[in-house]
């Protein structure tokens, strides 16, 4: 059988041969408790998708851009696929509120993306309609996804796609005012679901679920759009259900019998932490076939005691994934199967931080380092010294480079980045491949992935990641556990480097004494542990920490807020040259 083109493809014939199947449920608390309050059969999703892109068709041109600012829920997977069957490119967003950072993250895509319509859910319209009128510099109608799929004619059919056309924009994680929308086209979209398809082994009719806004790409691949390829299911909830209560995450995994759910490392550890040992006896997680853990670093601590924490409720340690991807390769590059056990690397320390990937002797004292699962069929991948270009062997730690059918067409708009990125070339000539920014070696077959190449921190010679420093940080003082932090460094008079941790922090006693001792102890804590002086402690609020849509900690943005004093801090415990730098007495 050939390939489908496009997933519109694949959503009329789902429509066509089973059409009372249920395609997608929601689910939310409710007098009942928690469970699905709305559905939608394949059915249905085809012809409210038809409607919805007859609608807008009545005011817009194929090939203009339509924000889809909807809240989880049916109504964004419905107006996603309408403006693909309208031949519209849809632009994947989270609603105009919430923080400031969230505005201007939309306002962002709004101005880059050149958007000429939006669509959001009933609820939502009056907020929404304001700020397109407020924030829009010419003409841009404001739609729900219930009244155009009212108004619009159910029986028409799409409009033909070519597969290497435009699909829709995928905005990175990151961006605020200076977004990057990447270009997936339809051919990107459908080889890249079937290489999750195929990596993993998700069967047919699978049942896969979870809690990621549909904005962001392991939200929208991931949960939204795999099912719809394989003819599955997919059960829905918020991310703000999850993070006020995580445990209902397992009990949806339970209760529906999904076997496949992505989520980013922090939200195993979240689990583990919030989800207590009884409630964990009244869960059945042994169907559960792939906890997809990707978007950041996974770590071993993580993996172990997940799996530890939730082996009474029937999960298998096979059953846990670590995986790797990003928007410009669509969503996936590589994943541990769920066939066995993730792989777990024993390292030397000492050669890792200048890096090599060297394995450490059983004397030695180790760093334990979680595969990304085998490198990928779909993707021809390269580490390549980022200065020199030239391309390493196995063992020795890079920037991936990748190549393939799912790398992405390029930033929309951008076409001077887009050659940096997506364009490149190896010192001998081989290419054009896609800079991933992304640090990682291959060992055994397995792709490791390290870091972020301007993340990571050089001090004393040494290479420091700083994840390691904030995972550190929890481990230091019970008040930090629950928390997130950002470590960066800056620069001080001399041109010496010093490190910054700032530190999400939850402590009942918030004297001065009492804070200042917690830092004092992190900062000893850290600089024992690690080997790297730590002097520099900031203190904020829990959500005081910047993340991304996937829960990325955003560590240049929160390096710019330090330094301009802009943080709101409880405390900083500043060392002297870092204080004279960045925090100089007022002038009188």
């Amino acid at each position: 059988m050939l390939r489908p083109g496009s997933i519109i493809d694949v959503v009329r014939a789902h429509a066509q041969h089973r059409p009372d199947e249920t395609a997608y449920s929601f689910l939310a608390s409710g007098k009942s408790g928690f469970g699905i309050t709305r559905q939608l059969s394949y059915g249905e999703l085809d012809s409210t998708a038809a409607a919805i892109a007859s609608t807008l068709l009545n005011s817009r041109e194929p090939g203009d851009r339509v924000l889809v600012a909807c809240p989880p829920g049916p109504e964004f997977l419905a107006s996603f696929l309408g403006s693909l069957y309208a031949g519209l490119i849809p632009v994947p967003a989270p609603l105009p509120s919430g923080s400031k950072g969230q505005q201007a993250r939309v306002n962002g895509m709004m101005t880059s993306s050149g958007a000429a319509a939006v669509l959001t859910d009933e609820q939502s319209f009056d907020e929404v309609r304001d700020w397109a009128a407020g924030s829009a510099s010419r003409d841009v109608i404001c739609l729900t996804a219930e009244s155009a799929a009212r108004r619009g004619s159910r029986d028409g059919s799409p409009s033909a796609v070519d597969p290497d056309a435009l699909a829709f924009l995928q905005y990175t994680s990151g961006s605020t005012s200076d977004p990057r929308g990447v270009m997936v086209s339809h051919a990107n979209l459908v080889e890249n679901l079937a290489l999750i398809k195929r990596s993993y082994g998700v069967p047919d009719g699978a049942r896969i679920g979870g809690w990621l806004p549909p904005y962001h790409d392991m939200g929208l691949m991931g949960t939204l759009l795999l099912p719809l390829l394989i003819g599955g299911q997919t059960f829905v909830m918020t991310p703000s259900a999850f993070l006020r209560r995580p445990g209902l995450w397992l009990e949806m995994i339970d209760s529906h019998d999904v076997v496949f759910s992505p989520a980013p490392n922090f939200a195993y550890d979240l689990c583990v932490r919030r989800v207590s040992a009884e409630r964990v006896a009244a869960l059945d997680l042994s169907r559960w076939r792939w906890a997809v853990n990707g978007a950041e670093p996974v770590h071993d601590s993580t993996v172990r005691t997940f799996v530890e924490h939730f082996a009474p409720a029937g999960l298998r340690p096979e059953a846990v994934c670590p995986s790797y991807g990003m928007a410009e390769t669509t969503l996936f590059v590589s994943g541990s199967p769920g066939s066995s056990a993730p792989v777990v690397s024993r390292v030397d320390g000492e050669q890792f931080e200048r890096h090599r990937f060297t394995p450490a002797g059983e004397s030695q004292e180790a760093r334990l380092v979680v595969s990304s699962g085998p490198v990928s069929d779909g993707f021809d991948l390269r580490i390549v010294d980022p200065r020199s270009l030239r391309e390493l062997a196995d063992g020795e730690i890079g920037e991936i480079w990748l190549r393939g059918p799912s790398v992405a067409q390029g930033y929309w708009g951008l076409e001077e980045e887009s050659e940096r990125s997506f364009r490149a070339h190896t010192a001998d000539g081989a290419g054009p491949f896609l800079r991933t920014g992304d640090l990682g070696v291959r060992h055994e077959g397995q792709l490791y992935v390290t870091g972020r190449i301007k993340e990571v921190l050089i001090l004393n010679g040494r290479n420091v990641y700083p994840q390691d420093i904030e995972r550190e940080a929890r481990e230091q003082h019970p008040a930090c556990a629950d928390g997130v932090g950002a470590a960066f460094t800056v620069t001080v008079a001399g041109g010496g480097e010093r490190v910054v941790l700032v530190q999400e922090l939850r402590l009942r006693d918030s004297g001065e004494t009492a804070l200042r001792d917690v830092a004092r102890r992190v900062m000893a804590g850290l600089s024992a542990s690690l080997g790297v002086p730590v002097g520099n402690v900031v203190f904020v609020k829990p959500g005081g920490v910047l993340r991304s849509t996937s829960g990325k900690v955003q560590r240049v943005a929160m390096r710019r807020l330090f330094e301009e004093a802009a943080l709101s801090p409880v405390l900083e415990e500043l060392d002297e040259r870092v204080r004279r730098a960045f925090r100089p007495d007022p002038v009188g």
